[in-house]
């Protein structure tokens, strides 16, 4: 669950959690409200009634209507003596009989009386609700219990349409707090998301960029300081690297040429025996292939020190076929079949020598790589939507997805032994890579079972541009 869910969640069940606390407090104040009212009708008639009976004690009482606060036909009224004898009744005690609870001196009950004998306001099956109270009173050291009631039936059903009012309002308040909480937990993370697309926009080509630091310094304030400690750190790192890498070729480069002049002035001898000669041939190939590092080191570090090209038209299919034309003795002395399918016209906006180096390194790549019996290269090119898709080739062992992944990556290579018959330094397609980004292109590899390994690159369109 994500964190603003969460805030959301959180936020809307605090909300409903004190809106139910203040709508059960609010709906209890007036439950008892209208009962405390209704207690004191009941005592206040029942104090009536024992008044009018401590004329004539112990005799079935005559009630004087006039002299009562409310009529008597409006309530359940049953006077008993100690022996519960009946010394008055109303008349709503022939309809239905009350327990007497004596543990209780307030209570409601709910009583069946049918619509055809009065009418109570009962509920769909006939039942009335009735809020009881119990009064005793002593005359001239006799006990007397007065039982009265009051049929409360409306008032039931005003509180159950109250508690249905308060139900709809705690939902709706819910829902309401459900939309508030996430706008305001999406504001409340809003800083956080800025930060982490900041933090996925840099990378090692853009490691210049910072967070931008805010006025408040609070937490986040300090996370931002802390990543930008970081990318400087990373960006030192970076250079540093780079530096050293290029530093170091530089530094080689010289003693290297001069090994390499100096081996081809002896393998020119003629008294040179076969040993020594075959011993000289392969330290020159070794050197031969160091010169080739250093050389694609240089290239690869002036390429990532570089963020702009000099760009000119360039015909794509021209400049493929030039290249083709420089490997067709390789192509024949390997025994690979050579297949084409360019457009006439690949134009793109880009640097010419880049590109041919670009293609250089793919088809070099898929030479390289290729079957040793039977190999076939196809080069394929057409322009769609603005774009020009170039595609390059070749039969060889299928690549598993976890190498497809890195494939791109310095000194990276599929073949593990990183045996010296391949040649490769594991630069070549990294190169590649860094100069289709230059031009704002894309490079993709792709390995099928069926022994076809393809790079696949798109250049934007010479309109494009």
């Amino acid at each position: 669950m994500k964190i603003r869910q969460k805030i959301t969640l959180w936020i809307a069940a605090t909300t409903l959690i004190a809106a139910v606390s203040f709508s059960s407090f609010v709906f209890l104040e007036m439950i008892e409200q209208p009962y405390y009212l209704i207690d004191s009708e009941l005592k206040h008639m029942a104090e009536a009634l024992l008044g009018q009976f401590q004329h004539n004690p112990g005799e079935p009482l005559t009630v004087d209507e006039k002299s009562l606060p409310y009529p008597t036909d409006k309530y359940w009224i049953r006077l008993m003596d100690s022996k519960s004898a009946i010394l008055f009744a109303s008349a709503l005690t022939r309809y239905t009989d009350i327990p007497l609870l004596p543990s209780k001196k307030t209570y409601n009950v709910e009583r069946l009386i049918p619509r055809e004998q009065i009418q109570l306001d009962q509920d769909d099956h006939d039942q009335v609700a009735f809020r009881v109270r119990v009064v005793t009173a002593t005359v001239n050291n006799a006990a007397y219990t007065m039982v009265i009631a009051k049929p409360i039936e409306e008032l039931e059903e005003e509180m159950l349409q109250l508690l249905h009012e308060l139900g709809a309002i705690l939902i709706t308040c819910f829902i309401l707090g459900l939309l508030f909480s996430y706008n305001l937990a999406g504001r409340i993370l809003q800083p956080i998301v800025s930060i982490n697309r900041l933090v996925r926009e840099i990378n090692e080509k853009s490691l210049d960029k910072r967070i931008p630091l805010g006025k408040s310094k609070d937490e986040l304030y300090t996370l931002s300081v802390s990543l930008n400690q970081m990318f400087d750190r990373l960006q030192n790192s970076f250079a540093r690297q780079k530096d050293f890498i290029a530093s170091a070729s530089h530094e080689l480069k010289s003693p290297i040429a001069l090994l390499l002049l100096s081996q081809e002035e002896m393998l020119q001898s003629p008294d040179l025996p076969d040993n020594v000669r075959d011993d000289l041939e392969s330290q020159h190939n070794s050197l031969q292939r160091m010169t080739r590092l250093i050389r694609n080191l240089l290239d690869l570090s002036g390429l990532e020190q570089q963020t702009a090209l000099d760009r000119e038209q360039v015909n794509l299919t021209e400049l493929t076929e030039q290249v083709l034309e420089d490997y067709r003795e390789v192509l024949a002395a390997s025994l690979i079949s050579l297949e084409t399918n360019l457009d006439a016209e690949l134009y793109v906006q880009g640097d010419q020598e880049k590109l041919r180096r670009l293609l250089i390194n793919l088809i070099d790549n898929a030479i390289r790589y290729n079957r040793k019996t039977d190999g076939r290269l196809r080069i394929e090119g057409q322009k769609e939507l603005h774009a020009v898709h170039l595609s390059v080739s070749n039969t060889g062992p299928y690549v598993v997805q976890e190498d497809i992944s890195r494939i791109f990556e310095q000194f990276y290579r599929v073949e593990k032994s990183r045996s010296t018959q391949f040649g490769g330094s594991g630069l070549g397609l990294a190169i590649a890579k860094r100069i289709i980004e230059l031009h704002g292109g894309e490079i993709c590899f792709s390995s099928r079972e069926d022994g076809w390994n393809t790079i696949t690159v798109k250049l934007p369109g010479e309109e494009s541009v």
